[in-house]
């Protein structure tokens, strides 16, 4: 695999932005496989150079959450994002379409992909980790170790919250002829709590120490904050108090605030430490191996010079689900369109037979025409954009998630959410709600978090994934909620047992 490893200061900070896209999430991989070209026994790290050159390709898996198999399962499994299939884009021998109708099985390609592409992040943190053992233990050691770590337990949240039971390994070496079964849920849960409580004493408070897109205590609180909130899911044992305990350390650590308005959130100037709500970012470069692949992925063929792929849409009901004041709306696109970038900037679009382009509300999955269904401007165009490439960076955690997930753990514990919901509310120019209700919550979380990656998340938790929405029925049963262990690592390991339904 041809690795592109890139460290660069960004604005202010430390960026540790993504590798290759082609080669991440196309590429298939053993369970086991082991990078021992990151390090070897004989050459652990000494100097600060070499020390941070050893968790970039740790950090590079983050990739995972922007762009690639493991987001495309938790988007286009729900009720806010679908692919249209145009004539012959976006159908892929129905790919795409299987994960919208919940018709997948464990030959599904990104089935696959999503567990080989974690589990790759993973084989890369014990891998480094192992090496950070065997060095010095300096301050710079254990701060690493510590991000690492966190990184680690990140990686296996994605996995069981993905495929439920999963096989546990933290050795940097496993035996070929002895492979690892599979730990419950609610075992691999426990760890990861611990693993993240036993790193905070040697994270960084802020981007400002630590580095911008680097893990801090901010984001190992707020992934423990995302992990309590599901603790229901994962475990069948609410854990709202502890939810709420982890949000507060995020909200009372004064390193965290809203921006002022929805543009400011995303937008490219704000970019870096200033950005108040930006907990975990995956930082992005106008190059390629560091790119930003939303833009290209949802607009249309002539809006911008590099020829989007004309592909993710918003749901008719989803969108119709919003307040019609709510300036969120701005973020996407209906009726008539405009050129965005390069020298027709501004300029009336057209579709490829020359008719205005106008995107259309209601559209169906099959055979949908080129203007149909709402596009994404969450983020905007880059000014430097260089063909496919854009430097926006994505936030993994933003603050509003923290205040929203605090009120649905308030409101679940029979308390009032109303302060943190209507904080965000407010920013995205609503008028504030009395009485808040967990429905309200799950509807403020999907218009807030949009192709944030957690509405399956906020389905399942709410009881409304398994529901039919605008292009979906029903579906056929409660095994769903998770996807099948691949049939490819079933091959490979027999020690594997298939999931429930499949």
């Amino acid at each position: 695999m041809d690795k592109k490893y890139v460290m660069k200061n960004h604005k202010l900070g430390f960026l540790i932005p993504s590798l290759l896209i082609s080669s991440l999430f196309w590429s298939c991989t053993d369970l086991l496989e082991e990078p021992y070209d990151l390090v070897t026994p004989d050459n652990f790290y000494q100097t600060e150079a070499e020390l941070t050159a050893a968790v970039v390709p740790v950090y590079n898996s983050l990739i995972n959450a922007q762009w690639g198999a493991p987001m495309f399962l938790q988007e286009v499994s729900s009720d806010a994002l679908v692919l249209p299939i145009r004539g012959g884009d976006w159908d892929d021998g129905g790919t795409w379409r299987v994960l919208q109708l919940h018709t997948w099985d464990a030959t599904s390609r990104f089935v696959g992909g999503g567990w080989s592409n974690i589990y790759r992040g993973v084989a890369r943190a014990n891998s480094t980790l192992y090496a950070l053992g065997k060095a010095e233990q300096t301050d710079l050691v254990l701060i690493y170790s510590a991000e690492t770590k966190v990184l680690r337990a990140l990686f296996y949240w994605w996995l069981i919250d993905l495929y439920g039971s999963v096989p546990f390994i933290t050795a940097a070496e496993t035996d070929p002829d002895n492979p690892p079964s599979q730990s419950t849920r609610t075992e691999v849960f426990d760890w990861i709590v611990d693993e993240i409580n036993a790193a905070l004493p040697n994270l960084e408070t802020s981007h400002a120490t630590g580095g911008y897109g680097r893990i801090t205590k901010g984001a190992a609180n707020t992934l423990l904050a995302t992990l309590y909130l599901n603790a229901e899911v994962y475990t069948g044992t609410a854990m709202w108090s502890e939810c709420i305990t982890a949000c507060d350390a995020v909200i009372n650590s004064g390193e965290y605030s809203l921006m002022s308005t929805v543009t400011d959130v995303f937008a490219l100037e704000n970019e870096g430490p200033a950005n108040t709500e930006y907990i975990l970012v995956q930082a992005n470069l106008p190059l390629d191996g560091v790119t930003f692949f939303r833009h290209m992925s949802t607009l249309h063929y002539n809006q911008l010079p590099s020829s989007p792929w004309n592909g993710f849409c918003v749901l008719t009901g989803f969108y119709n689900s919003y307040e019609e004041d709510d300036d969120r709306l701005d973020q996407i696109l209906v009726g008539q369109q405009y050129v965005l970038f390069g020298p027709a900037l501004g300029d009336s679009a057209f579709d490829r037979n020359g008719n205005p382009l106008n995107f259309t509300v209601d559209y169906p999955l099959l055979d949908a025409a080129e203007a149909d269904g709402p596009r994404i401007l969450k983020w905007p165009i880059d000014p430097n954009m260089s063909g496919w490439f854009a430097g926006n960076d994505y936030a993994i955690f933003r603050y509003s998630h923290v205040l929203l997930a605090k009120a649905e753990a308030l409101v679940r514990s029979g308390s009032s959410g109303d302060t943190e919901v209507n904080l965000v509310r407010a920013r995205a120019g609503l008028d504030a709600l009395t009485s808040v209700t967990a429905d309200d919550i799950y509807w403020e979380r999907g218009h807030e978090l949009l192709w944030e990656g957690f509405r399956r998340q906020d389905q399942i938790r709410h009881g409304t994934f398994l529901d039919a929405w605008t292009l979906k029925e029903p579906s056929d049963g409660p095994h769903r909620k998770l996807f099948p262990i691949p049939q490819t690592q079933l091959d490979a390991n027999p020690n594997l047992i298939q999931n429930p339904g499949y």
